[in-house]
């Protein structure tokens, strides 16, 4: 097997490259293991290395470990193909670190090259929008995109927390009213409208602590889509914070949930759209988006003693 680690030293608020390059090294030469690591250059750097990577060794197993946030782990799922020899892991050093969130226990578990090396495999499902890109967690259009549409604003709110910057970006876009018309189909059945936000979700968290539903969950073969109605400012903003705190005990006053594993989006002005998927901004060239989940296409290697969480369970 190919063990490529792929090590992003802007995620978090400080950079570990050297230590955790140091940790690789000392734990693989103990094992006899020829690691391939490099060090993320630019934006879209892992997503450009999975993609050679898995183009060289064709015929190989290869496992890729992600060192850095949300984004480091979707750029290089963005770039693997899709053949059932990839696996990926998390060494998670981002702000908010969501998907990990999935499962129960420290997540100091996932800090440690040992447990990633002798860690077991989870077929989960995956988010797929066609032609564009991967996701974990979720796929969100709409509030909160702000920060992709500046690389400035992007920089200063990534010197906060994830909850910040989320918040910030949707307060942003309830203040400029920002609600779209959308011609939706979820599994053939028919949901166009005008909204807000429009989230697809595979994990359970995003934005920190942000839980839509706690029927999400990445093993059971369902995609649950979030369809935000458009309100006046002072009333989305109201309904954002009841989901922030999580108080609400009618859903139906927030959002539409849909639960099914297609979507075919397409903006009634049919311009392009901004996604933002596990925290990381894409702009497919399409103005129709595919977006579908790959039930059990993910192999995601965990330390043996993590546990998913239970749908039951806070």
């Amino acid at each position: 097997m190919r063990h490529i680690f792929i090590l992003n030293p802007a995620a978090g608020k400080k950079d570990y490259t050297e230590r955790v390059r140091n940790e690789i090294e000392s734990v693989c030469a103990r094992r006899g293991i020829a690691p391939l690591i490099f060090i993320s250059e630019y934006n879209g750097y892992e997503l450009f290395i999975a993609d050679k990577m898995c183009s060289l060794f064709t015929d190989e197993d290869i496992r890729f470990y992600c060192v850095g946030g949300s984004g480091t782990l979707v750029q290089t799922l963005s770039g693997m193909d899709d053949k059932p020899d990839r696996q990926i892991s998390c060494y998670p050093l981002g702000l908010s670190n969501d998907f990990l969130k999935c499962y129960e226990g420290n997540i100091r578990a996932f800090r440690n090259i040992e447990n990633l090396l002798d860690g077991r495999v989870d077929a989960l499902d995956y988010i797929k929008v066609v032609g564009c890109c991967k996701a974990v967690d979720f796929v969100n259009i709409g509030l909160g995109n702000v920060m992709f549409e500046s690389e400035t604003f992007y920089t200063l709110l990534s010197e906060t927390s994830s909850m910040a910057a989320y918040s910030v970006g949707v307060a942003h876009d309830i203040l400029r009213s920002q609600a779209t018309e959308y011609d939706i189909s979820i599994d053939g059945t028919d949901y166009s409208g005008t909204y807000s936000m429009v989230l697809c979700m595979n994990g359970r968290v995003l934005g920190s602590r942000v839980v839509p539903s706690e029927e999400s969950r990445p093993d059971d073969g369902i995609m649950n889509v979030f369809l935000f109605k458009a309100d006046r400012p002072i009333q989305s903003a109201g309904k954002y914070l009841k989901l922030y705190l999580g108080k609400y005990d009618n859903p139906d006053s927030l959002f539409t949930m849909v639960r099914g594993r297609r979507m075919i989006i397409t903006r009634k002005d049919h311009s392009r759209m901004l996604l933002n998927c596990d925290g990381d901004g894409f702009t497919p060239q399409e103005t129709t988006l595919d977006i579908r989940l790959i039930p059990a296409g993910l192999n995601f290697v965990v330390p043996q003693h993590v546990a998913l969480i239970e749908p039951n369970k806070e």
